[in-house]
Parts: structure tokens; sequence; C-alpha cells
């Protein structure tokens, strides 16, 4: 960079510009080319033990090993996810602090009106990571085998059935408001503070029925505790190739993902998402690791940084048009 040490002294206003703009492009292309030469540092909005932090893990082995440099996991939980959002989104764009967003990222902007956050403006998106087919589960109480039993009865017994959800505004409760109205029915929401305590309480037959990830209720269906209906997904599911999605029961339009994504503040440098999109992916990919997810009903996408953009675009644009329509509130 001796080439570039010269003097400002005595040069006309156009050239001293010209020369700070050339300093400070080599100065930022020699950080980038350097990168990493510290930690970085994936944002989960969630508790340690989540799903946050499994895909923060999976996507962080992979650049360690590719560039000898650790990482860490900064859990910051609570408003569903705001928190961690907006420390994000107000983070320096060098490439060292990195968000693992999922569903809540889309949907929050739209509940609170004081989120602090864009979802697209605010953050560089670097790679839709992966996601989870949702089901659609009753109790076994529930005299119901198909989705559109479930519909009859409800019918028969408007706001009688009850619901679980991992809290109001949550996708599982976004979906369950775009099921019945696309189904014509009703029921009574009972909000959970996660899908934990939903879950046990779907299991114990204290609510009727729920939307949840596939792997997580799956093996209480085998035991029977749980009657799986559909897929709530475009395609079925390799872990139950035999049930059946909402679309082939009769639903059109609606999917239910449990989905999380790699983020990075708004200002990024094209070439540095590119580096860490490349090594994120190749590892995410491996064919090794590829067989283990699957079997774990998880299916990696490691989309482009535009396809992740689009996605994001639409996921807004479809749960703002649900919360609307259903007169969502958040509690």
């Amino acid at each position: 960079m001796k080439q570039f040490a010269v003097s400002l002294r005595g040069r006309t206003p156009v050239a001293a510009v010209l020369c700070t703009l050339m300093l400070g492009a080599v100065s930022s292309a020699s950080a980038q080319s350097s990168y990493p030469v510290k930690p970085l540092r994936f944002v989960i909005g969630t508790q340690v033990g989540a799903g946050s932090e499994y895909m923060a893990r999976l996507v962080g082995e992979p650049l360690r090993q590719a560039w000898g440099q650790q990482y860490v996991v900064d859990p910051h939980p609570g408003a569903g996810g705001n928190i961690a959002a907006t420390m994000v989104a107000k983070s320096a764009p060098d490439g060292y602090t990195l968000y693992i967003c999922y569903g809540t990222h889309t949907v929050n902007p739209t509940l609170y009106p004081r989120a602090g956050y864009d979802p697209v403006k605010d953050f560089t998106p670097i790679m839709l990571v992966a996601k989870q087919p949702n089901v659609l589960a009753v109790h076994p109480t529930v005299p119901a085998r198909t989705p559109k039993e479930l519909v009859a009865l409800a019918k028969q017994r408007p706001g009688r059935l009850t619901y679980a959800t991992s809290g109001s505004g949550s996708p599982t409760h976004l979906g369950m408001e775009l099921f019945k109205m696309t189904a014509g029915f009703d029921s009574t929401h009972i909000p959970y503070k996660g899908a934990a305590p939903a879950n046990i309480d779907l299991i114990g037959g204290h609510v009727d029925m729920a939307f949840g990830v596939l792997r997580t209720l799956l093996p209480f269906a085998e035991a029977n505790k749980l009657r799986l209906l559909a897929v709530a997904n475009n395609k079925r599911a390799p872990l139950r190739p035999d049930l059946p999605t909402l679309e082939e029961s009769g639903y059109q339009g609606i999917e239910i993902i449990t989905w999380h994504g790699l983020l990075g503040p708004a200002g990024m440098p094209a070439a540095l998402v590119g580096r860490i999109q490349s090594e994120a992916r190749k590892g995410v990919l491996a064919p090794e690791l590829q067989d283990k997810l699957l079997k774990g009903g998880i299916e990696i996408v490691a989309s482009t940084p535009s396809e992740f953009e689009a996605f994001l675009r639409t996921d807004v644009a479809r749960w703002k048009s649900v919360i609307a329509k259903a007169n969502i509130k958040v509690d």
C-alpha cells in the first residue's frame, strides 16, 4: 500500500477526494481479503438448546473448518426474536455479527408496531439455510382421521374445538388461522409460551389440535399419543411419505414450515457475502450431513442471497395479509 501513501498537500479538492476514496477502497478490500481475523458471532433470538442454536452451529462449523477461526453463539431471547434482530440490524456490516433468524422475523414487524427493524431493508440476506415441514395433528380422542373430517367436526361444533400454538402471532398460530380461513371453520386459540408446552398439552389431551414440526411430533404419533392428519407443505415429507399434504386433502395454498436463515446487517459488501455463503453452502450440503439431516426431517435449502431476499419479501406479504384478515393482536 506504499504507492498510495501520498501527500494531499497542494492538491485540488477533487484530487484530494479521489485519493481519499482510493485509500478507503484499498483499506476495505484488504479487510475483506484477510477476513476473518477474529471469532464470528452468531446471534440467536431463542434460548440455548432451541433450533436456532443448532442451525448456528450447523453453519458455524464449516466456516470454522474453512477459515480456522472460532465462532460463538450469542443468545438474546425475548419479544419473539425482536431483541436479537434489532441488535444485529444496528451492528457493523463487517461480517463478524451474523443472525440466525426464523419464522417470526418476517411476522413481527407487522404484529409489533415498534418492532425496531424492517425484516428486509435492515439486513443483508446471505442464505436460507433449512426448513422443516409442519403437520396437522390431533389428540386421539378427536374423532377425525382426515383434514376434511376435522373441518366437518369443527363446523358441527363452532368454536368448541381448541388448538395450541407456541404463542400469539407465532407461525403456528398464523398457520392455523390461514387453515381456518381457507376451510371456513372456527375454533378457539390456546396460546403457550413456546412449542414445548403446547405439544405437552396436545399430547395430554388438554387441547384438541395443533400444527407442529413433523420430526418433533412423529415419535408421539408412533406411540399412538397423537394422530397426524396431513403435512402443511407443498410436497410429502420423506419421514412420512404416506401422509398426504393439505393440498391433496383439498385445501390449497397452506404451507407452514419452520425455517431458519442467515442474515447480516444491511450494507455488507457483496464480496464478503459471497465468501460466507459459498463456504456455508459447501458445508451444509456435504453428502454425509445431508443424509443425517434428511433422516431427522430437516431439508437443507442453502439458497443464494437473492433467493433468500425473495423468500423474505414473499413471507412478509403472505403473513401480513393473514394478520390483517384474522385481526390478530399480540398479547
